[in-house]
């Protein structure tokens, strides 16, 4: 658990790391962080290092940098999402949730205007689908290529319409695993996850971004 002090620091450094308000490639200078979070040098260093432990900061020497956005990971890591979540889905609705799992399903998908609440709840609701499947290798591998592309998950659900859309989908998706039809479920989900990717891919679109790698 962190103090105060450095989860405070933390947050606010991850929400402008999230937000592309802190660049991919921009240094961390502690000096300057000072002075924008009117905290001391201690909770920003330790808040550095959470950061680090994540991989949304990266170090060269004694310099601290945002990580840079891999395209050439990101496309990877959204086609093994897909294979992973359309096998998930087909088992979740062979299986027809019973009405408990689906109460856990709906708890996880009611909308929040805080984004990053937001995408705690589609994280939550994604991982109770891969528990469908009583297949707790399947649960920690897709928990992990969350985490990975988390950066880019935030950037989907803040554009316009975004969250709105994903709450839609996912009610959707309840709607067939409950009914049973594993493979339109599969096939629906795949639409959701490459709108997702398209989207990411369209906010990247040029390598604009400083820091972003293309392969």
């Amino acid at each position: 658990m962190l103090a105060p002090q450095t989860e405070e620091a933390y947050r606010r450094l991850r929400r402008m790391i999230l937000s592309l308000e802190l660049r991919p490639g921009e240094p961390l200078v502690e000096r300057k962080l000072e002075e924008l979070l009117a905290v001391s040098r201690t909770p920003i260093r330790a808040a550095i290092q959470q950061l680090f432990r994540e991989g949304l900061v990266q170090r060269t020497g004694r310099v601290y940098t945002v990580a840079p956005l891999d395209l050439a990971e990101l496309e990877e890591a959204f086609e093994f999402r897909t294979w992973l979540e359309t096998y998930v889905v087909r088992v979740a609705a062979s299986r027809r949730p019973n009405a408990r799992q689906l109460q856990e399903l709906l708890a996880s998908v009611e909308a929040d205007l805080d984004p990053e609440i937001e995408l705690e709840k589609a994280t939550d609701f994604h991982l109770a689908l891969a528990k469908l499947t009583g297949n707790r290798f399947v649960v920690a591998s897709l928990a992990q290529v969350l985490q990975r592309i988390y950066r880019a998950r935030y950037l989907e659900i803040t554009r316009p319409q975004g969250a709105d859309q994903a709450l839609s989908d996912h009610l959707h998706l309840i709607e067939l695993l409950q009914q049973g039809q594993a493979e339109a479920a599969a096939a629906f989900l795949q639409r959701h996850l490459e709108r997702s990717r398209e989207a990411l891919l369209e906010s990247l679109e040029g390598s604009i971004l400083l820091g972003v790698r293309s392969s």
